[in-house]
């Protein structure tokens, strides 16, 4: 969730790399690709980050649809975001916004049978580095893949396999954070068979290779692995 409360934001979809103009309330789902971001003048964001899963528990609308989209929170909450962006705006403190944005996601939460028991099989999936280890899961838990495959979509956007891909992706990147790992190491360690294949999918999430990314350093991408629910 972003609340751009200053001038608009081009963000970029590497895809087609035509803009889209956001200012306001918006939401960035769940990505396989990636995306940049262009400021048109002062930069004043606040922003929510929500666990895999997380944000199915405030929202009916399945993930899948948000899979590589950018769209007004008021297609999700209604007119109520646009008072939040409000009180948002006049308010500085950052510790009073955190708590407006908590209470305003405190009313939308809706209660579904069964969500503890996804949340923790999406925790489970997270351990797997594999499909083969994917399939051990399904036989662990009595969880048919097509079941798995139709709650990962759900509740990620992902399937089982290009979950496990993006998990495996942000441990490698992790990992290149300690300078004591060679990047030929750093994709032996997190399961590329080879450094092309490492490359490759660096590329397909970052748009630079892991020798670019590590030389330019990016603030924000740093600041968000220091979550340990990366």
């Amino acid at each position: 969730m972003m609340f751009n409360l200053s001038d608009a934001v081009h963000w970029i979809d590497s895809k087609d790399f035509s803009p889209r103009t956001f200012q306001g309330a918006y939401l960035l789902g769940p990505r396989n690709r990636h995306f940049f971001v262009e400021h048109t003048g002062k930069v004043d964001l606040v922003g929510v980050r929500f666990r895999h899963g997380g944000l199915s528990a405030f929202t009916p609308m399945p993930m899948h649809m948000l899979m590589n989209e950018i769209v007004s929170q008021d297609q999700l909450f209604g007119n109520e975001v646009d008072i939040l962006t409000c009180r948002l705006s006049a308010c500085r403190e950052v510790k009073q916004q955190a708590n407006l944005i908590e209470s305003f996601l405190v009313r939308q939460f809706q209660f579904e049978p069964g969500t503890s028991q996804t949340i923790q099989l999406i925790a489970e999936v997270k351990k797997c580095e594999s499909l083969s280890s994917l399939k051990n899961l399904t036989e662990k838990t009595g969880v048919h893949y097509k079941k798995l495959e139709r709650v990962f979509s759900q509740y990620t956007g992902y399937n089982p396999k290009n979950f496990t891909r993006v998990i495996r992706f942000y441990k490698a990147l992790r990992q290149m954070q300690n300078p004591a790992h060679s990047l030929t190491g750093v994709g032996l360690d997190n399961g590329y068979y080879d450094q092309p294949h490492f490359v490759r999918d660096f590329k397909a999430f970052t748009g630079k290779s892991p020798t670019q990314f590590q030389l330019e350093n990016p603030t924000i991408a740093n600041l968000l692995l220091r979550s340990e629910h990366v």
